[in-house]
């Protein structure tokens, strides 16, 4: 059965500390979006700056006619000063859809000299009516502004194309996460184009991931490659990360047996051309089901994951993994905890986070005492090796926001920062909420 992801629209981001949460934490909304030029549905995982100002994006809103409900921003939250109590948003970026851009849902990327680094899922000038999309996505690049009267600059580093006519090899379409590379070129996933097939259900494109190599002057343009190309059955690749080593980890949505594949794409070595997958773990079901984009290493190389779950199968709620290396490269695997419905929450989201004394951070996007998600904790057992221990951190109520849909970052003195894709100002989504942005306190 062929099943694609749900793009992942909601997020933490932030410094990390080791400590863990009180026993009591709660929550406090630092910015409710009004669905207008401030934005919607924020989406992906926020990053922070040296000066602890947060950065990320919104689906929806910013203004434009040209997308239905609008086209997205790139928002900064600011933090209060001193002698003031409330976070400050400016909106950094309105996408207009067409050949700029439209609907950005995954986490942006910050290089060396503050600027940031994004996708949209639509917009550009490919021919995309395959994935019933106007326009295949693009990579984007926002300047910092020399001066605080100058504003951001948005750059179209590249604007994929797809597959023309839906068959065959092609560009990659549909564009999600970005990762640095050591020498500073940019690496993504996209969850469509490349290797498509047709059948009597219609036609399928399974994505690749692709290179976009840094200008070697200034004034030109960067360059795309596409690396790999996923074939059928396996694809929608997502949530790409770079181990220590160098290899690209992340997520597809089927893989051997359906139900999902964590992988890895190894560089060339010296004097090759192609880029090398090797299959980490695949899930038959049993042992978890559709693995959520958003991986996160321990200091042993120890890779931990959330999967969704689907029901009849041994882990209908979702779980949280470790895959521990093996020779190969494939991986052994720990559920280290399973959800049940409700109480404690269920259906866990990808980005979860490791904290530096090997806790493991993460969100569920529905269950909990309100019933509209939780953040969680995850302890590991004292010596290694037994249980691991849960503590639900905060149950989100719904008014208040919901729905969080990616995984937490643990902040200075214990604080957590993320955002929710509903609640807050009530008037956008039918009444759902244009969704917050949220602080956990002790």
């Amino acid at each position: 059965m062929r099943r694609l992801l749900p793009l992942s629209i909601a997020l933490f981001g932030l410094r990390f500390a080791g400590s863990a949460m009180a026993a009591n934490p709660h929550e406090q909304i630092i910015y409710q979006f009004h669905g207008g030029s401030d934005g919607a549905g924020p989406s992906a995982g926020m990053i922070a700056d040296q000066a602890g100002n947060l950065y990320g994006v919104t689906g929806l809103g910013g203004g434009s006619a040209h997308c239905a409900g609008g086209c997205g921003t790139v928002f900064e939250l600011s933090p209060p000063a001193a002698d003031a109590a409330h976070w400050t948003e400016t909106v950094l970026y309105r996408f207009e859809g067409g050949s700029d851009g439209a609907n950005p849902q995954a986490p942006l990327a910050m290089d060396g000299a503050g600027g940031l680094y994004g996708t949209t899922g639509s917009g550009g000038d490919g021919n995309c009516t395959v994935i019933g999309s106007a326009g295949c996505g693009i990579v984007f690049e926002l300047v910092r502004p020399s001066s605080a009267a100058a504003g951001w600059k948005e750059s179209i580093l590249y604007s994929f194309q797809g597959v023309p006519g839906g068959r065959g090899s092609g560009d990659l379409a549909t564009p999600n996460g970005l990762a640095f590379d050591k020498s500073g070129n940019l690496l993504g996933l996209a969850y469509s184009g490349g290797y498509c097939l047709t059948d009597e259900t219609g036609t399928y494109c399974y994505g690749g991931a692709y290179e976009l190599r840094k200008p070697s002057a200034a004034g030109t343009a960067w360059t795309e490659k596409v690396i790999y190309i996923f074939p059928g059955p396996t694809g929608a690749p997502a949530g790409p990360i770079f181990a220590s080593d160098g290899d690209l980890y992340g997520t597809v949505a089927w893989g051997k047996y359906g139900f999902g594949e964590v992988f890895k794409l190894i560089p060339p070595a010296p004097g090759a051309t192609g880029w090398r997958e090797v299959s980490v773990f695949d899930f038959n079901g049993s042992d978890g089901a559709f693995p959520e984009p958003g991986l996160a290493f321990d200091k042993s190389a120890n890779l931990f994951g959330a999967t969704l779950g689907s029901p009849g199968y041994g882990s209908p709620y979702g779980d949280v993994y470790e895959l521990t290396p093996e020779s190969g490269g494939a991986s052994s695997e720990s559920l280290i905890y399973d959800f049940t419905p409700y109480q404690n929450g269920n259906t866990p989201n990808g980005g979860i986070i490791v904290g530096a004394g090997g806790q493991v951070y993460g969100t569920a996007a529905q269950g909990g005492q309100g019933g509209y998600g939780v953040i969680y904790a995850l302890t590991p057992s004292s010596p290694p090796g037994g249980d691991w221990s849960y503590q639900m951190l905060y149950g989100f109520t719904g008014g208040a926001g919901g729905s969080p849909s990616y995984g937490p970052a643990l902040g200075l003195a214990g604080a957590l920062y993320g955002t929710t894709s509903t609640g807050g100002d009530m008037s956008c989504g039918g009444g759902a909420g244009c969704g917050t942005v949220f602080e956990v306190v002790r």
